[in-house]
């Protein structure tokens, strides 16, 4: 079953989406990959390019969710189960106002995906396939050395396995490509597959 937003929550989602009838198709764009494979960066450069190209999007991260429930989960598999949930409540929210969510998150369990593609309408996920070390170095927050030292418990690829997806829409090379030609990639696909409504002069 699908944990729903209390309503201090919705409130709070009110207050940090922009909530405003859009007219887009639905779609769910799920940005996935293990920590540091370049989630956000991406997701936030999509989230400009759509926006400026005149499609209603909205950014779902860890920052906002876990703002939005403010501290009353932590990391554990059943915390980051309750929490994933919130994540695709969210993303109905948006749909249900014409809006595309745009989700960047690490999405390491396979049971986890198949929630997303059983309660969304046309789900799509985007795989940033980044090796293990390639990742760790490039973690600016030092997660991964304080996982391998032990002082950090339940993380992606250390004590917690990382499932690869087999059943994303893409899977790009993130060790490699920078943000900007990842973008350009994931545009090419949604335009060549018609997912995006056509907008006058695109």
């Amino acid at each position: 079953m699908l944990d729903g937003l209390s309503e201090a929550e919705i409130r709070l989602v009110a207050e940090y989406f922009n909530l405003s009838e859009g007219n887009e198709h639905p779609l769910a764009l799920w940005i996935i990959g293990r920590p540091a494979a370049g989630k956000t960066t991406t997701a936030s450069l999509l989230q400009d390019v759509l926006r400026r190209a005149g499609y209603r999007v909205e950014l779902v991260d860890g920052e906002a969710v876990r703002s939005i429930l403010d501290g009353a989960y932590g990391f554990s598999v059943t915390d980051r189960l309750a929490v994933f949930k919130k994540y695709v409540h969210l993303n109905q929210i948006l749909q249900s106002r014409g809006i595309i969510p745009l989700t960047a998150t690490i999405g390491g369990f396979r049971k986890f995906r198949d929630i997303v593609r059983s309660h969304l309408k046309n789900p799509r996920f985007i795989y940033l396939d980044c090796p293990f070390d390639v990742a760790a170095q490039r973690d600016q927050k030092g997660y991964y050395d304080k996982a391998l030292a032990g002082e950090l418990k339940n993380f992606f690829g250390v004590d917690i396995p990382f499932e690869p997806p087999i059943e994303c829409e893409m899977r790009i090379d993130s060790a490699t490509l920078k943000p900007y030609e990842i973008v350009a990639r994931i545009m090419e696909y949604l335009n060549h597959v018609g997912l995006l409504r056509k907008i006058s002069g695109i």
